[in-house]
Protein backbone atom coordinates (compact mmCIF):
# COMPACT_ATOMS: atom_id res chain seq x y z
CA UNK A 1 0.00 0.00 0.00
CA UNK A 2 1.52 3.52 -1.54
CA UNK A 3 0.38 5.28 1.56
CA UNK A 4 2.35 7.52 4.23
CA UNK A 5 0.84 9.02 7.40
CA UNK A 6 1.26 12.45 8.12
CA UNK A 7 1.15 14.92 10.37
CA UNK A 8 1.96 18.23 8.42
CA UNK A 9 1.77 21.82 9.92
CA UNK A 10 -0.29 23.76 7.21
CA UNK A 11 1.98 26.62 7.23
CA UNK A 12 4.95 24.59 5.96
CA UNK A 13 5.92 24.61 1.97
CA UNK A 14 6.70 21.33 -0.07
CA UNK A 15 3.10 19.75 0.75
CA UNK A 16 2.18 16.72 -2.23
CA UNK A 17 -0.65 18.86 -4.41
CA UNK A 18 -3.63 16.51 -2.73
CA UNK A 19 -2.36 17.48 1.20
CA UNK A 20 -2.34 21.45 -0.28
CA UNK A 21 -5.64 20.98 -2.11
CA UNK A 22 -7.48 19.73 1.57
CA UNK A 23 -6.01 22.36 3.21
CA UNK A 24 -7.23 25.34 0.57
CA UNK A 25 -10.37 23.81 0.91
CA UNK A 26 -10.26 24.99 4.67
CA UNK A 27 -10.10 21.30 5.55
CA UNK A 28 -7.44 19.84 8.19
CA UNK A 29 -5.08 17.17 7.90
CA UNK A 30 -5.77 16.57 11.77
CA UNK A 31 -7.70 17.81 14.08
CA UNK A 32 -7.88 17.15 18.50
CA UNK A 33 -10.87 15.21 18.85
CA UNK A 34 -11.81 14.13 15.26
CA UNK A 35 -8.12 13.06 13.59
CA UNK A 36 -4.85 12.23 15.28
CA UNK A 37 -3.78 11.45 11.68
CA UNK A 38 -3.97 12.39 7.90
CA UNK A 39 -3.43 9.33 5.69
CA UNK A 40 -2.61 10.03 2.27
CA UNK A 41 -2.86 7.26 -0.64
CA UNK A 42 -2.26 7.64 -4.66
CA UNK A 43 -5.60 6.39 -6.83
CA UNK A 44 -3.07 3.98 -8.41
CA UNK A 45 -2.82 2.09 -5.61
CA UNK A 46 -6.71 1.41 -4.50
CA UNK A 47 -5.72 -2.45 -5.54
CA UNK A 48 -3.63 -3.46 -2.78
CA UNK A 49 -5.09 -0.73 0.09
CA UNK A 50 -5.43 -1.78 3.22
CA UNK A 51 -9.18 -1.34 3.54
CA UNK A 52 -9.70 -2.73 7.14
CA UNK A 53 -7.22 0.11 8.44
CA UNK A 54 -8.78 2.84 6.15
CA UNK A 55 -11.91 2.47 7.50
CA UNK A 56 -10.52 2.67 11.35
CA UNK A 57 -12.18 5.94 13.13
CA UNK A 58 -10.07 8.87 14.24
CA UNK A 59 -7.73 9.61 10.43
CA UNK A 60 -8.31 11.93 7.52
CA UNK A 61 -7.99 9.99 4.33
CA UNK A 62 -6.59 11.68 1.08
CA UNK A 63 -6.93 9.83 -2.05
CA UNK A 64 -5.41 12.03 -4.92
CA UNK A 65 -6.77 12.04 -8.24
CA UNK A 66 -9.30 9.58 -6.68
CA UNK A 67 -12.42 11.84 -7.44
CA UNK A 68 -13.23 9.20 -10.17
CA UNK A 69 -13.18 6.83 -8.14
CA UNK A 70 -15.18 7.89 -5.70
CA UNK A 71 -17.66 5.20 -6.02
CA UNK A 72 -15.42 2.37 -5.53
CA UNK A 73 -13.75 4.33 -2.50
CA UNK A 74 -17.20 4.79 -0.76
CA UNK A 75 -18.13 1.02 -1.29
CA UNK A 76 -14.94 -0.44 -0.08
CA UNK A 77 -14.98 2.00 3.06
CA UNK A 78 -18.30 1.46 4.22
CA UNK A 79 -18.18 -2.46 3.29
CA UNK A 80 -14.93 -2.34 5.99
CA UNK A 81 -17.66 -0.58 8.59
CA UNK A 82 -17.31 3.01 8.04
CA UNK A 83 -20.83 5.06 8.11
CA UNK A 84 -22.65 6.22 5.39
CA UNK A 85 -23.14 9.72 6.77
CA UNK A 86 -18.91 10.19 7.12
CA UNK A 87 -17.97 13.44 6.20
CA UNK A 88 -16.36 13.73 2.45
CA UNK A 89 -15.42 16.07 -0.32
CA UNK A 90 -14.05 16.31 -3.50
CA UNK A 91 -11.94 18.75 -4.68
CA UNK A 92 -11.53 20.15 -8.13
CA UNK A 93 -9.63 23.43 -8.22
CA UNK A 94 -12.30 26.12 -6.97
CA UNK A 95 -15.13 23.28 -6.66
CA UNK A 96 -15.62 21.69 -3.24
CA UNK A 97 -18.41 18.84 -3.28
CA UNK A 98 -18.61 18.14 0.32
CA UNK A 99 -21.29 15.82 1.52
CA UNK A 100 -21.87 12.53 2.98
CA UNK A 101 -19.25 9.29 1.88
CA UNK A 102 -22.54 7.59 0.68
CA UNK A 103 -23.50 10.53 -1.58
CA UNK A 104 -20.33 12.06 -2.68
CA UNK A 105 -20.73 11.56 -6.86
CA UNK A 106 -18.15 10.96 -8.79
CA UNK A 107 -15.81 12.93 -10.98
CA UNK A 108 -12.18 14.85 -11.22
CA UNK A 109 -10.22 15.61 -8.23
CA UNK A 110 -8.53 14.52 -5.07
CA UNK A 111 -11.04 12.69 -2.17
CA UNK A 112 -11.63 13.54 1.12
CA UNK A 113 -12.73 11.30 3.64
CA UNK A 114 -12.94 12.11 7.33
CA UNK A 115 -14.50 13.45 10.66
CA UNK A 116 -12.17 16.87 9.31
CA UNK A 117 -14.45 17.42 6.01
CA UNK A 118 -17.27 19.06 8.73
CA UNK A 119 -15.38 21.83 9.51
CA UNK A 120 -15.21 22.86 5.89
CA UNK A 121 -17.15 25.96 4.83
CA UNK A 122 -18.99 24.59 1.84
CA UNK A 123 -19.78 21.08 4.16
CA UNK A 124 -23.32 22.45 5.72
CA UNK A 125 -24.70 24.08 2.89
CA UNK A 126 -23.72 21.13 0.40
CA UNK A 127 -25.49 18.60 2.38
CA UNK A 128 -28.65 20.86 3.39
CA UNK A 129 -28.61 21.27 -0.63
CA UNK A 130 -29.89 18.18 -1.29
CA UNK A 131 -31.91 17.62 1.90
CA UNK A 132 -35.38 15.83 1.04
CA UNK A 133 -38.21 17.51 1.99
CA UNK A 134 -40.22 15.65 4.85
CA UNK A 135 -43.32 13.96 4.32
CA UNK A 136 -44.69 15.16 7.56
CA UNK A 137 -44.34 16.01 11.38
CA UNK A 138 -41.32 17.70 12.90
CA UNK A 139 -38.36 18.19 9.82
CA UNK A 140 -34.60 16.87 10.69
CA UNK A 141 -32.07 18.05 7.98
CA UNK A 142 -29.04 16.62 7.12
CA UNK A 143 -27.25 18.33 10.56
CA UNK A 144 -29.62 16.17 12.76
CA UNK A 145 -29.12 13.06 10.94
CA UNK A 146 -25.49 13.17 10.58
CA UNK A 147 -25.44 14.00 14.63
CA UNK A 148 -27.67 11.00 14.95
CA UNK A 149 -24.74 8.80 12.82
CA UNK A 150 -22.83 10.39 15.48
CA UNK A 151 -24.19 9.18 18.27
CA UNK A 152 -25.14 5.91 17.13
CA UNK A 153 -21.36 5.33 16.59
CA UNK A 154 -20.37 7.05 20.07
CA UNK A 155 -22.46 4.83 22.34
CA UNK A 156 -20.13 2.68 24.35
CA UNK A 157 -20.72 -0.16 26.48
CA UNK A 158 -19.30 1.09 29.54
CA UNK A 159 -17.08 -0.20 32.75
CA UNK A 160 -15.12 2.36 34.04
CA UNK A 161 -17.15 5.17 36.09
CA UNK A 162 -15.08 7.87 38.16
CA UNK A 163 -16.08 7.10 41.73
CA UNK A 164 -17.98 9.57 44.13
CA UNK A 165 -20.18 10.79 41.28
CA UNK A 166 -23.78 12.05 41.36
CA UNK A 167 -26.32 12.59 38.55
CA UNK A 168 -28.54 15.29 39.11
CA UNK A 169 -31.99 14.21 39.65
CA UNK A 170 -33.58 16.31 36.40
CA UNK A 171 -31.00 14.69 34.05
CA UNK A 172 -31.86 11.01 35.58
CA UNK A 173 -35.82 11.67 34.80
CA UNK A 174 -34.92 12.79 31.46
CA UNK A 175 -33.04 9.76 30.72
CA UNK A 176 -36.07 7.54 32.35
CA UNK A 177 -38.09 9.47 29.79
CA UNK A 178 -36.35 8.59 26.74
CA UNK A 179 -36.47 4.88 28.35
CA UNK A 180 -40.44 5.43 28.77
CA UNK A 181 -40.52 6.83 24.82
CA UNK A 182 -39.36 3.49 23.70
CA UNK A 183 -41.67 1.59 21.15
CA UNK A 184 -43.21 -1.61 22.42
CA UNK A 185 -45.37 -4.59 21.07
CA UNK A 186 -49.05 -3.54 21.13
CA UNK A 187 -47.73 -0.44 23.06
CA UNK A 188 -47.78 -2.78 26.52
CA UNK A 189 -44.31 -0.95 27.81
CA UNK A 190 -43.23 -3.84 29.72
CA UNK A 191 -40.43 -2.35 30.99
CA UNK A 192 -40.15 -1.61 35.24
CA UNK A 193 -36.45 0.10 36.14
CA UNK A 194 -35.97 -0.46 39.61
CA UNK A 195 -33.08 2.16 41.31
CA UNK A 196 -30.34 0.83 43.72
CA UNK A 197 -29.95 3.47 46.04
CA UNK A 198 -29.36 1.19 48.85
CA UNK A 199 -25.45 0.46 49.26
CA UNK A 200 -26.02 -2.65 50.91
CA UNK A 201 -27.94 -3.66 48.02
CA UNK A 202 -25.87 -2.70 45.45
CA UNK A 203 -23.29 -4.60 47.13
CA UNK A 204 -25.32 -7.84 47.06
CA UNK A 205 -25.54 -7.54 43.63
CA UNK A 206 -21.95 -7.13 42.67
CA UNK A 207 -21.26 -10.23 44.99
CA UNK A 208 -23.75 -11.83 42.31
CA UNK A 209 -22.56 -10.49 39.10
CA UNK A 210 -18.78 -11.90 40.74
CA UNK A 211 -20.58 -15.31 41.16
CA UNK A 212 -21.71 -15.35 37.70
CA UNK A 213 -18.40 -14.12 36.79
CA UNK A 214 -16.58 -17.08 38.37
CA UNK A 215 -19.23 -19.40 36.56
CA UNK A 216 -18.71 -18.37 32.99
CA UNK A 217 -14.70 -18.43 33.14
CA UNK A 218 -15.37 -21.66 34.54
CA UNK A 219 -17.45 -22.32 31.19
CA UNK A 220 -14.68 -20.76 28.74
CA UNK A 221 -11.96 -23.59 28.56
CA UNK A 222 -8.99 -22.24 27.37
CA UNK A 223 -9.49 -18.61 27.00
CA UNK A 224 -10.71 -18.71 31.14
CA UNK A 225 -7.55 -16.64 32.01
CA UNK A 226 -8.16 -14.10 29.28
CA UNK A 227 -11.48 -13.33 29.96
CA UNK A 228 -11.24 -12.90 34.05
CA UNK A 229 -8.41 -10.16 33.31
CA UNK A 230 -11.53 -8.39 31.77
CA UNK A 231 -13.36 -5.51 33.80
CA UNK A 232 -16.54 -6.50 33.09
CA UNK A 233 -19.11 -4.26 35.34
CA UNK A 234 -18.70 -0.79 37.47
CA UNK A 235 -21.55 -1.37 39.97
CA UNK A 236 -19.53 -0.46 43.14
CA UNK A 237 -17.90 2.79 41.03
CA UNK A 238 -20.86 4.23 38.80
CA UNK A 239 -22.88 6.91 39.94
CA UNK A 240 -26.34 5.38 39.42
CA UNK A 241 -27.14 1.76 39.59
CA UNK A 242 -30.30 0.21 37.71
CA UNK A 243 -32.17 -2.98 37.11
CA UNK A 244 -34.11 -3.22 34.01
CA UNK A 245 -36.72 -5.99 34.21
CA UNK A 246 -39.84 -7.53 33.21
CA UNK A 247 -43.25 -7.48 34.85
CA UNK A 248 -45.33 -10.14 35.16
CA UNK A 249 -47.64 -10.93 32.36
CA UNK A 250 -50.28 -8.57 31.13
CA UNK A 251 -51.93 -10.64 28.75
CA UNK A 252 -51.54 -8.64 25.77
CA UNK A 253 -52.18 -10.59 22.43
CA UNK A 254 -51.72 -7.87 20.09
CA UNK A 255 -48.37 -8.54 17.87
CA UNK A 256 -47.10 -11.48 20.20
CA UNK A 257 -49.84 -14.35 20.09
CA UNK A 258 -47.19 -16.24 18.11
CA UNK A 259 -43.79 -15.26 20.39
CA UNK A 260 -45.34 -13.61 23.57
CA UNK A 261 -41.65 -13.84 25.42
CA UNK A 262 -39.29 -12.79 22.65
CA UNK A 263 -41.70 -9.87 21.68
CA UNK A 264 -41.74 -8.55 25.37
CA UNK A 265 -37.82 -8.78 25.54
CA UNK A 266 -37.30 -7.04 21.94
CA UNK A 267 -39.65 -3.83 23.78
CA UNK A 268 -37.67 -3.66 26.90
CA UNK A 269 -34.30 -4.04 25.38
CA UNK A 270 -35.83 -0.92 22.83
CA UNK A 271 -36.23 1.12 26.19
CA UNK A 272 -32.54 0.10 27.34
CA UNK A 273 -31.48 0.83 23.96
CA UNK A 274 -33.17 4.65 24.06
CA UNK A 275 -31.76 5.00 27.84
CA UNK A 276 -28.38 4.01 26.55
CA UNK A 277 -28.80 7.30 23.89
CA UNK A 278 -29.79 9.54 26.14
CA UNK A 279 -27.35 9.13 28.54
CA UNK A 280 -24.41 9.42 25.58
CA UNK A 281 -25.81 12.61 24.48
CA UNK A 282 -26.14 13.87 28.60
CA UNK A 283 -22.18 12.79 28.36
CA UNK A 284 -23.38 9.56 30.66
CA UNK A 285 -21.94 6.18 30.11
CA UNK A 286 -23.65 3.04 30.61
CA UNK A 287 -23.03 -0.38 31.13
CA UNK A 288 -24.94 -3.31 30.27
CA UNK A 289 -24.43 -5.83 32.78
CA UNK A 290 -26.04 -9.36 32.13
CA UNK A 291 -23.64 -11.81 34.29
CA UNK A 292 -26.47 -12.95 37.08
CA UNK A 293 -29.00 -16.06 37.65
CA UNK A 294 -32.01 -13.93 37.46
CA UNK A 295 -34.27 -16.13 40.49
CA UNK A 296 -31.42 -14.72 43.07
CA UNK A 297 -31.54 -10.82 42.11
CA UNK A 298 -35.29 -10.99 41.65
CA UNK A 299 -35.53 -12.58 45.45
CA UNK A 300 -32.51 -9.75 46.33
CA UNK A 301 -35.33 -7.05 44.93
CA UNK A 302 -38.22 -8.69 46.33
CA UNK A 303 -40.20 -8.66 42.89
CA UNK A 304 -43.52 -9.96 42.35
CA UNK A 305 -44.31 -13.57 40.87
CA UNK A 306 -43.88 -13.63 36.99
CA UNK A 307 -41.13 -10.64 37.02
CA UNK A 308 -37.70 -11.23 35.96
CA UNK A 309 -34.63 -8.99 36.21
CA UNK A 310 -32.93 -8.53 32.56
CA UNK A 311 -30.09 -5.95 33.10
CA UNK A 312 -28.39 -4.28 35.24
CA UNK A 313 -27.48 -0.73 34.63
CA UNK A 314 -24.18 1.15 35.49
CA UNK A 315 -24.85 4.44 34.81
CA UNK A 316 -22.50 7.68 35.47
CA UNK A 317 -19.87 9.66 34.43
CA UNK A 318 -16.74 8.48 33.28
CA UNK A 319 -13.21 10.09 32.58
CA UNK A 320 -13.23 9.45 28.93
CA UNK A 321 -15.26 7.23 26.09
CA UNK A 322 -13.66 4.31 24.93
CA UNK A 323 -12.61 5.23 21.23
CA UNK A 324 -13.96 1.79 20.03
CA UNK A 325 -16.06 -1.18 22.03
CA UNK A 326 -13.99 -2.52 24.83
CA UNK A 327 -14.18 -5.92 23.95
CA UNK A 328 -12.76 -5.27 20.60
CA UNK A 329 -10.03 -2.60 22.36
CA UNK A 330 -8.96 -5.44 24.59
CA UNK A 331 -8.90 -7.95 21.11
CA UNK A 332 -11.55 -10.37 22.46
CA UNK A 333 -14.16 -9.67 19.53
CA UNK A 334 -14.13 -7.52 16.45
CA UNK A 335 -17.09 -5.51 15.03
CA UNK A 336 -18.42 -7.11 11.88
CA UNK A 337 -18.96 -5.06 8.23
CA UNK A 338 -22.17 -4.42 8.43
CA UNK A 339 -22.95 -6.18 5.09
CA UNK A 340 -22.35 -9.50 7.08
CA UNK A 341 -25.62 -9.24 8.54
CA UNK A 342 -27.82 -8.12 5.44
CA UNK A 343 -29.26 -10.37 3.41
CA UNK A 344 -31.52 -10.53 0.28
CA UNK A 345 -34.46 -12.67 -0.20
CA UNK A 346 -33.07 -15.52 1.39
CA UNK A 347 -30.90 -16.51 4.07
CA UNK A 348 -27.56 -16.17 2.79
CA UNK A 349 -27.46 -13.68 -0.11
CA UNK A 350 -25.64 -10.52 0.03
CA UNK A 351 -27.59 -7.38 -0.30
CA UNK A 352 -26.67 -3.93 -0.59
CA UNK A 353 -29.18 -0.73 0.04
CA UNK A 354 -27.70 -0.15 -3.79
CA UNK A 355 -29.10 -3.10 -4.87
CA UNK A 356 -32.08 -2.98 -7.79
CA UNK A 357 -34.36 -5.32 -5.79
CA UNK A 358 -33.95 -2.55 -2.52
CA UNK A 359 -34.90 0.45 -4.91
CA UNK A 360 -37.86 -1.16 -6.22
Amino acid sequence: MSCSEVRPDPACSGLPPALAAVLAAGIPLTQPGLASRCVLLDAGALDTADWSALAEPGQTRVFADGGPQAVRIAAELQRHGLAADTPAARLDGETVVATGLAALPAGAGTLVVGETVRLSPRYEAASAAAAPAAPGGEHYGPADARRLQRLLAGRRDMRHFRRGERIAPETLQRLLQAAHHAPSVGMMQPWRYLRISDPARREAIAALVARERDATASAMGERAAEFLRLKVEGIRECAELLVAALPPDDGTVFGRRTMPREMVVCSLACSIQNLWLAARVENLGLGWVSMFEPQPLAELLAMPAGAMPLAILCLGPVEAFYPAPMLEIEGWRSRRPWQDAVYENAWGEPASPNSAASKA
